[in-house]
């Protein structure tokens, strides 16, 4: 992939990115009253590592969802913004499928339609069909990452465009048979999902390997900007699962600043490490 081509969908980040954050400003007076009822409607609390433990010391927030969701939009907008600054000239197969990563949380907007339903009425398959769309962009961003990570540990993948394209037929294929409750939710206002149990594994098997990957590439290539890539590859995914699944104020924060320092991490270990290539 050109430098030229890679950078199309940078800009198209950015685009898409910006129109979700200006959709969250152009509702927010309108949904945010109605968040109150429908988290206590809530079936259970939402679940995530850091979520299980905050669950216990901390009642939800009804108005934390929202904020949740607009902080993941902001984060893929300025994250799509850093990655085209920094590599607009520098080739970094890497960082093509770390902005597609930073991409996918803008797909958080799709909680929304909850409390969209809640003002519009409009019918629950609606409800089932976001929700589907949303566990596809979660799954993607994953495998994107997953995907960065093999990458720096010495796979070779010289056609990205048909590995996004395998990517995202794959998630396509699971992300449509997932069952979904359009009557339920959990306290961050997801619609429930059966297996949820068995895709948490998944994304945290995956995560895992991510980072484990860039260690191996650390090694192989004997430079050591990788550690600190793969530092940041454990704080974006310790920071993601804090953002998402956020019920209560204790979360945001710290997952968006755990986020910032991942991402810091790995766009500019990365850029260090092509800038003379």
């Amino acid at each position: 992939m050109t430098l030229a081509q890679r950078n199309c969908y940078f800009r198209g980040g950015i685009i898409l990115s910006s129109l979700c954050l200006l959709c969250l400003v152009a509702l927010a007076g309108k949904l945010l009253p109605l968040y109150p009822e429908l988290s206590h409607g809530a079936l259970h609390r939402s679940q995530g590592l850091f979520q299980n433990l905050a669950a216990r010391f901390f009642d939800p927030v009804p108005q934390v969802p929202f904020a949740s969701a607009a902080a993941a939009v902001v984060y893929a907008l300025a994250t799509s913004i850093l990655v085209f600054v920094f590599f607009e000239k520098t080739q970094s197969p890497e960082i093509l499928f770390f902005g597609l990563f930073a991409l996918s949380f803008v797909f958080e907007i799709l909680r929304l339609l909850l409390p969209l339903q809640g003002a519009y009425n409009f019918p629950s398959i609606l409800l089932i069909l976001g929700t589907r769309i949303l566990f596809f962009g979660r799954l993607f961003g994953v495998l994107s990452l997953f995907a960065s990570s093999i990458h720096a540990a010495g796979l070779e993948m010289q056609k990205q465009g048909k590995v996004i394209l395998t990517i995202v037929i794959a998630i396509l294929v699971i992300s449509s048979r997932i069952p979904v409750n359009g009557l339920a939710w959990d306290s961050s206002l997801t619609m429930l999902c059966a297996y949820s149990s068995m895709f948490r594994l998944v994304e945290y098997t995956l995560m895992g390997i991510s980072i484990v990957s860039f260690l191996i590439a650390a090694y192989t290539k004997g430079t050591g900007e990788y550690l600190f890539i793969s530092l940041g590859a454990m704080l974006v995914s310790l920071g993601r699962g804090m953002l998402i699944n956020a019920d209560t104020w204790i979360s945001p924060l710290p997952g968006l600043i755990m986020l910032i320092a991942g991402t810091w991490f790995i766009a500019e270990r990365l850029h260090q490490v092509y800038l003379w290539l």
